[in-house]
């Protein structure tokens, strides 16, 4: 690991991805994005993810065309993705989601065809929380995930992010693969050279395996918790299939889809960010069992440590990961 200022890294970055011929507007979304990732600890989603970007680019090609409504019925929205970055389009959805959202008191909005990786919910459903409005996030991603007792790859590893406003801005935010673990989080193990934990990973025979490779090859991720995961993720990609996404043995990258479910808690109660508020400091509050200092909700670590690294304005950043962005700049 190396420690790199915040702001170095940001211009590292940035500068790389330039160097792709996005333009300064797509590459300062999606820097903010990948950045604000890794700054959170998040780095299964943070600069590992900037560093596929040009790969992504040389095989699709720059976008041409900005995302567009294509569907629109007030409170369902489906917007065309035109093969922007994910980011990007994730930025479509959101902003779209808010102004419906707030219109409408409830709305769905998803969109469709989008290259290299659209980040973490997290990112997404801060910003919805934050403007006091309820989300529900997900989108599909190429299939990797095999069905238990499988070893065809069938759905994506398709993460589910849930927020909720709270009073004094501390609000619940959770994000979690429908697989075992993350796509992100092999990605960040191949590039330190580790296992990966048992369970997660089976060989192209249907093996245990905890070789981050076989996920790369002819293995698969298993879903998360049996049954309940893949249900879970399934109902992902076949929501995502509304907005345009392609699902289920996909044979290439830009076919995934991402959609957000919202909700204006206001319409139905004028008092419930305060109420969301009580409720998470108390269960923050609660005894902690034996061998643990407290107990957090979903989302405190990340939280914490996002605040931690902006006071001390660096981080620590993977040596292969950081060699290959200063390389991409070169």
């Amino acid at each position: 690991m190396t420690e790199i200022t915040i702001k170095e890294l940001r211009a590292l970055c940035t500068k790389a991805l330039l160097k792709t011929g996005l333009s300064q507007e797509d590459v300062d979304i999606t820097v903010d994005h990948y950045l604000e990732n890794e700054v959170s600890g998040k780095t299964s989603h943070g600069m590992v993810r900037a560093t596929r970007v040009p790969s992504a680019i040389e095989q699709f090609g720059l976008p041409i065309k900005a995302p567009e409504i294509t569907k629109d019925q007030g409170n369902i929205v489906s917007i065309e993705g035109h093969m922007n970055m994910g980011p990007a389009l994730g930025k479509a959805v959101l902003d779209t989601s808010i102004i419906r959202t707030k219109q409408h008191g409830l709305s769905i909005v998803g969109g469709s065809h989008y290259i290299s990786n659209s980040g973490s919910m997290a990112y997404y459903l801060r910003r919805l929380t934050k403007e006091g409005l309820i989300g529900f996030m997900s989108c599909n991603s190429d299939s990797l995930v095999t069905a238990p007792a499988g070893t065809e790859r069938l759905i994506g590893t398709n993460p589910i992010g849930l927020g909720i406003p709270s009073a004094n801005g501390e609000d619940f935010i959770a994000d979690f693969a429908t697989s075992a673990i993350a796509y992100g989080k092999i990605l960040v193990a191949q590039a330190n050279d580790e296992d990966l934990p048992e369970g997660c990973l089976v060989d192209k025979e249907g093996n245990p395996s905890t070789n981050p490779q076989d996920a790369f090859s002819d293995g698969a991720i298993l879903p998360l918790v049996d049954y309940r995961g893949f249900a879970l993720g399934l109902f992902v990609e076949m929501i995502s299939m509304l907005f345009g996404a392609d699902v289920l043995q996909k044979d290439d990258f830009g076919k995934d889809g991402l959609f957000i479910i919202a909700l204006d808690p206001s319409k139905l109660d004028d008092n419930f960010a305060q109420r969301v508020s009580h409720i998470l400091n108390y269960i923050r509050n609660s005894p902690p069992a034996p061998g643990h200092d407290s107990v957090s909700i979903p989302g405190d670590r990340s939280s914490g440590v996002y605040r931690e690294n902006l006071d001390k304005g660096s981080i620590n950043v993977a040596d292969k990961t950081l060699a290959k962005l200063i390389q991409l700049t070169e």
